[in-house]
């Protein structure tokens, strides 16, 4: 079986990955504090050529490309009055809101709160359920909605080692260091910050993805008929 077969077949499958992610941007460009993805691909491995040695030894044959990896970009988005009084925006990109998930601390640009009432208190909410927590990760008792709860902030070494988990949590790890409050944080009470999704950006990478893996896919069909030109003759 010839190499193009399987150098093309590898491309349209990685390239199907990164059409996912852009495809899970496109998804969630109403979705608030949702911070865009973007792909990086990378070529395999390449062969040397054996050549006699008047030849061009230097010739190479490869194998196909890969997703090597999947940045999150930290970009500021669009803030937007909603007059709410437990709606927050933060103003620097590289700042979170701390939320407690079934025990588990999460990070997030999701400021959109509400008042969650329960046999043993009043306390501020996520969106998802998440107990938002305040600057020493204590869930935050809220009195009414006439209270000003005082939200935590958090800031990390490395912003680009956060994990994401789900559409706009995030996890820290080693990569990230731990996570530091952030003294007097620059809050926009009453707005939310709108997804930093560029319609037009996800639209070009969309058509880019799309030729390369009508590309790959009739390199995969041509391939498929020469194997078959060729076992015909036997």
């Amino acid at each position: 079986m010839i190499s193009s077969f399987y150098t093309a077949s590898t491309g349209t499958i990685q390239l199907q990955k990164g059409v996912d992610v852009v495809a899970n941007n496109i998804a969630n460009i109403a979705t608030t504090g949702y911070k865009a993805s973007d792909a990086t691909f990378a070529d395999l491995l390449y062969t040397n050529i054996n050549a006699s040695a008047d030849a061009d030894n230097e010739l190479k044959s490869g194998h196909g490309t890969k997703l090597q990896k999947t940045d999150v970009k930290f970009t500021q988005g669009d803030f937007q009055n909603t007059g709410r009084p437990f709606d927050y925006a933060l103003t620097q990109p590289d700042q979170f809101f701390a939320v407690d998930t079934n025990g588990q601390i999460k990070y997030t640009r999701n400021g959109q709160f509400h008042l969650s009432v329960q046999p043993d208190g009043n306390f501020l909410v996520a969106s998802d359920g998440s107990y938002v927590l305040d600057a020493n990760n204590q869930r935050i008792s809220v009195a009414d909605e006439q209270a000003d709860p005082k939200v935590g902030v958090f800031s990390f070494d490395n912003t680009e080692g956060l994990m994401r988990d789900g559409n706009t949590n995030f996890t820290a790890n080693a990569l990230s260091g731990d996570a530091a409050s952030v003294n007097e944080p620059e809050l926009k009470k009453g707005y939310l910050e709108d997804s930093s999704i560029n319609t037009a950006d996800e639209m070009v990478s969309v058509m880019e993805l799309q030729k390369a893996f009508q590309f790959n896919s009739k390199i995969v069909q041509l391939s498929d008929e020469i194997m078959q030109t060729v076992n015909g003759l036997r």
